[in-house]
């Protein structure tokens, strides 16, 4: 239940918010030789060509769909906006759990996961754990020495965070399995008025280092492009 998923490293983009307007696609994530010319953050306008060498692996990501670009070859940056154009169907902040195998929202935790986390709203946060099928109970840690037990009830995916152990930017929270004796770290980033745009979200969780929630909504957005 709580195996690692790869993770792709994510630079921090480069502050580029007078440019967000006129680009119409990002680079989101980025493996392979050509990896240094299209980082993380990277803004594309559509009429843009995108050269990939052998072993590229580039993800890019458009108004509403993300398509991942894998070299040798040349690309179109338009044709991401295109496929944005005809995929929109849904909006990315809580995701159909018929098509999505994990955590259905990008501000919910995945509990079953540690690292940076981005929080847009304290009051509605929400814990996620993939598997759901048993009930289960674990154990937060605050900085400050407080402890809450947390439990989910067999066949409950979701529950809210302990109103005794408020959220604060820049806190670390631990996670405890009494089951197995595993731990892992929470670091909580306080996002305040996330855009609510697909490439706009995508920024602010590149610029927070908020990876795994970045992951989630490309998967998602690339769902859009099929």
């Amino acid at each position: 239940m709580r195996a690692k998923l790869v993770l792709w490293g994510a630079a921090v983009a480069a502050a580029l918010t007078s440019t967000v307007a006129i680009a119409n696609v990002v680079v989101v994530k980025s493996l392979g030789p050509s990896s240094k010319a299209y980082p993380p953050g990277r803004m594309l306008p559509t009429s843009a060509k995108i050269t990939l060498q052998g072993g590229d692996v580039v993800t890019v990501l458009g108004p509403s769909a993300a398509q991942t670009l894998r070299g040798p070859g040349n690309f179109d940056a338009g044709q991401v906006a295109l496929a944005s154009a005809a995929g929109q169907r849904g909006r990315f902040g809580a995701l159909r759990a018929s098509e999505v195998a994990h955590n259905p929202s990008i501000w919910d935790i995945d509990v079953s996961e540690g690292g940076k986390i981005c929080v847009s709203n304290p009051a509605k946060l929400q814990l996620w754990r993939p598997d759901s099928e048993a009930e289960i109970t674990i154990n937060i840690h605050s900085p400050d020495g407080k402890s809450e037990a947390l439990s989910w009830a067999a066949g409950k995916a979701l529950t809210a965070w302990p109103a005794t152990l408020p959220v604060k930017n820049g806190a670390e929270y631990q996670v405890e399995w009494p089951d197995t004796g595993e731990k892992s770290n929470l670091d909580v980033v306080m996002v305040t008025n996330p855009p609510t745009d697909l490439m706009g979200a995508a920024k602010v969780l590149l610029d927070n280092g908020c990876e795994k929630q970045l992951n989630l909504l490309v998967e998602s957005a690339s769902k859009n492009a099929k």
